[in-house]
């Protein structure tokens, strides 16, 4: 197997010495440049690729950050605001999908020495790994619930008020809530706060037994089939349902389904709200109304934040809130 070009082949073809490639690439040192000219006919004729991990362990810097997820559904547009800061600014994105809890995902992004991490998982780090991080300058967000730390964070309660007041116009009487998450994660949400205060608000039914979220036993689900699952016993228990909320479209298009199977009309038997806004969502029949945040904002937010931290600035906001919205369709 032929071996791959390296500095010295491109310093020999150029006729100067081998830290003079180095300099005349990244700029470290002054290189006049008619021999400038030569290193870069150099590289252009061998087709020469720096080794950016033999440079990383030399200059003790990656320039690695890692993105914590759950999954990739919904993911391109914020990993495509990330990766728009992140490119600009010289690092790399490495995207991990956290779904084990046995895993020591934490634990690996220090081991492989990210400088960055963004978690948009359900897994917060231990306390040890965040003052691990800390004494370590590894610029952090959203890795730790309840510290004084680095957060992006979504903010639903202006949507969730004003899908429960479409609730009240249409004059629906009782709400469900379904999370594809344990009741844990889902209590200090936004949504669920929201929902149980405007509900009582605006006069909408609301109640703890209408939520239902993921148990030990059903993690292996996917959110079309926890959907499906969910609203068929609601229905069974609670014939007074008329209004289905759902934390993302995909588990409302599972609700879809069985509603159709049982012969219940999307809104005129029951009203069902999304989040998310996926693009399958306009297509379906009908429409699925459902609540939007500007993803690449969101990803653009975080990689920014990671990047003020390791830059040192000392003007870094420490918490930025990004508003949702409702988006009214066919299906409240």
């Amino acid at each position: 197997m032929k071996r791959p070009i390296n500095r010295n082949d491109v310093a020999k073809r150029a006729g100067v010495a081998p830290s003079t490639v180095s300099h005349a690439m990244n700029g470290t040192k002054f290189v006049s440049e008619a021999v400038k000219a030569r290193v870069f006919q150099a590289v252009k004729e061998l087709d020469y690729e720096p080794n950016l991990l033999a440079k990383s362990v030399r200059v003790s810097s990656t320039r690695q950050i890692s993105v914590l997820i759950s999954a990739l559904d919904n993911f391109d547009e914020f990993y495509r605001g990330m990766y728009e800061v992140a490119f600009e600014a010289g690092y790399r994105l490495s995207v991990i999908i956290a779904n084990d809890k046995r895993a020591d995902y934490y634990g690996n992004c220090y081991a492989y020495r990210s400088e960055g991490i963004v978690n948009m998982s359900r897994f917060f780090c231990s306390e040890q790994n965040y003052r691990k991080f800390i004494e370590h300058e590894i610029a952090v967000v959203n890795v730790i619930s309840g510290k004084d730390s680095f957060e992006v964070s979504l903010n639903y309660a202006p949507a969730i008020e004003a899908f429960v007041q479409d609730l009240k116009r249409k004059n629906r009487s009782r709400v469900a809530f379904i999370a594809d998450t344990s009741k844990t994660e889902i209590e200090p949400d936004t949504r669920y706060i929201a929902m149980r205060y405007y509900a009582e608000k605006y006069g909408v039914g609301f109640e703890e037994s209408l939520l239902r979220c993921f148990e030990e036993n059903t993690v292996t689900l996917n959110p079309s089939e926890f959907g499906y699952r969910s609203i068929a016993d609601i229905l069974q228990n609670r014939s007074d349902v008329d209004a289905v909320y759902c934390v993302n479209d995909y588990i409302a298009m599972g609700v879809y389904k069985y509603l159709f199977e049982i012969g219940k009309k999307i809104p005129q038997d029951i009203s069902v709200c999304g989040c998310d806004n996926i693009l399958s969502g306009e297509y379906t029949c009908p429409a699925l109304s459902t609540m939007s945040v500007d993803r690449a904002e969101f990803g653009r937010s975080c990689m920014k934040s990671i990047l003020s931290q390791l830059h040192g600035d000392k003007n870094l906001e420490k918490k930025r809130i990004l508003y949702a919205s409702y988006l009214p369709r066919q299906s409240v």
